[in-house]
């Protein structure tokens, strides 16, 4: 290893935990794959709520906002053991303060027509962040490591933590703008036949993303670590359908939980207080 790259090794293994998941290209890509599937009033009850806001920029405020909001970063991720098969809540997601929990939080609060404006604005955009998130499966699984964040490999030679090699690396290797990614997702998705995705509960969501970690993420991982090339193209298909699931399931979310809104309520400001 050459002192360059070994500096780089230390410095992420010293660094604050990263509670981002997709990087905003990815999380931007699953709101807008949602957008292709909302109801007409869901679709206005999403600017009503977000006072013109775009879903793919609220898609990533939850990230930006991290330094006002310490309290919410351990609701982007739920530590499922890689070993387990099944979720415990009481072990898993003490208090509800886990990605699962504050999914279901924040749906019923967009759903409440006694929340205030500001309430349901600050739930639909850490939503669709946390739906997003919900689809990194190295948001859902954690193998002694912190979700891969303890995990040193070597990308294409490049050396960083397993988490953030799927967090947003992985993409970035595709070299695609957003705007062609988008068009490549979207072709694909109008292929399929989504309602077998639709079907399901979160948690049924999160551990199809916690299989996904020990198959797909966890199990081809060579003795050393280098992710080579055969590595980048047997994951791309795996990244490309959670981001596709997660724009599909966000979608469903949003359409239960905005079906009963009136339109012209008003929103709330973009929030920086504690949850």
């Amino acid at each position: 290893m050459t002192a360059a790259a070994l500096r780089i090794l230390i410095s992420a293994l010293l660094a604050p935990l990263p509670a981002a998941g997709w990087h905003d290209l990815g999380h931007r890509l699953v709101a807008r794959l949602a957008e292709l599937r909302l109801t007409p009033h869901t679709r206005e009850a999403v600017r009503d709520v977000l006072g013109g806001q775009s879903l793919a920029d609220a898609a990533v405020w939850a990230d930006h906002i991290k330094q006002y909001r310490h309290d919410a970063d351990r609701l982007h991720y739920v530590n499922i053991p890689l070993r387990d098969t099944v979720y415990l809540p009481e072990k898993d997601c003490q208090n509800g303060r886990c990605l699962i929990g504050a999914i279901e939080s924040d749906r019923r609060i967009l759903a409440d027509p006694a929340a205030s404006p500001s309430e349901r604005a600050e739930a639909l955009r850490f939503l669709v962040h946390f739906l997003g998130d919900l689809h990194q499966p190295l948001h859902v699984a954690d193998n002694s490591d912190r979700g891969g964040n303890r995990r040193m490999v070597y990308l294409l030679g490049d050396p960083m933590s397993l988490h953030q090699a799927w967090d947003g690396e992985l993409i970035a290797r595709y070299g695609l703008s957003q705007s062609a990614y988008f068009e490549l997702l979207r072709r694909e998705m109008d292929s399929m036949d989504v309602s077998g995705l639709e079907r399901g509960t979160v948690v049924d969501w999160a551990m199809e993303g916690h299989r996904i970690a020990v198959e797909r993420v966890y199990g081809p991982i060579p003795r050393g670590g280098r992710l080579r090339q055969w590595y980048v193209a047997e994951s791309r298909p795996v990244v490309d359908h959670a981001l596709i699931a997660g724009g599909v399931r966000l979608a469903k979310v949003l359409n239960e939980a905005l079906a009963g809104y009136r339109l012209s309520q008003g929103a709330g400001p973009i929030p920086r207080t504690s949850r």
